[in-house]
């Protein structure tokens, strides 16, 4: 057990390290992210569309293509002069590389998010009241399905001869069902669907934000078990 939390600890640090000295990710992240929720707003402004409705779904988008922009270069480093061949003939098991690679780019949305938020809080006027620990806790469970889909996701484009954008709109395609509880749950905590219609007609789906984020508990549970039972496969192919 020890080997495990040493492994994982020093993969982990040293993609952390990396990307302190590169300086490449984080900052391409940001940059995006705040051009994403500048033209959201515009848009939301020429079409009259209520901030508090924008505000969670612009959320999602910046925290998904800004999370995808970081999980494409998870295994850009070990990809040059094979350094993945090395990293696997080491004594560490392909899940503890997986894990690791998660935990990073968990760490980088996180950060990315304190950079953000604000942002969207202040550019489309949003309050959440005193509910800033739910707030977290689902932009967390949002992170660890985001993250889990995309490191395997990063694995297979960048260590297989399978290239281009087919792999980055798979997984789009497969978080789209994981969005729609996510963006209801900020939609129910900043107070634009009222409990009282909760759960009824077309917010059957969502219910109430217990079952929102009991949805995301379970997705991101599937997802990291199955891409962690996945990318053993997926790297020794």
């Amino acid at each position: 057990m020890n080997y495990f939390f040493e492994s994982l600890w020093a993969i982990f640090a040293k993609d952390i390290v990396t990307e302190l000295r590169s300086k490449q990710v984080l900052p391409t992240m940001i940059v995006l992210g705040m051009l994403i929720v500048w033209v959201m707003r515009i848009v939301s402004e020429a079409a009259s569309l209520s901030t508090m409705m924008m505000g969670p779904a612009v959320l999602w988008i910046a925290f998904l293509f800004s999370g995808l922009l970081a999980q494409e270069r998870s295994f850009s480093t070990e990809e040059q002069e094979d350094c993945i061949s090395g990293l696997l003939l080491a004594p560490v098991d392909p899940g503890t590389i997986y894990i690791a690679k998660l935990l990073v780019n968990i760490v980088m949305l996180c950060v990315f998010e304190a950079v953000v938020v604000p942002m969207v809080f202040l550019t489309f006027e949003l309050s959440i009241g005193g509910k800033w620990f739910e707030f977290m806790g689902v932009l967390l469970l949002g992170n660890i399905g985001i993250s889990s889909i995309g490191t395997l996701f990063s694995a297979m484009i960048q260590l297989s001869r399978v290239r281009g954008a087919l792999l980055s709109i798979l997984v789009l395609v497969v978080l789209m069902p994981m969005m729609i509880p996510a963006i209801f749950a900020l939609l129910f905590l900043f107070g634009v669907i009222p409990e009282e219609v909760a759960g009824t007609g077309f917010l059957a789906l969502a219910g109430s934000l217990k079952t929102s984020v009991g949805y995301l508990v379970a997705f991101d549970v599937v997802f990291t078990v199955a891409c962690w039972l996945l990318f053993g496969f997926v790297v020794q192919e």
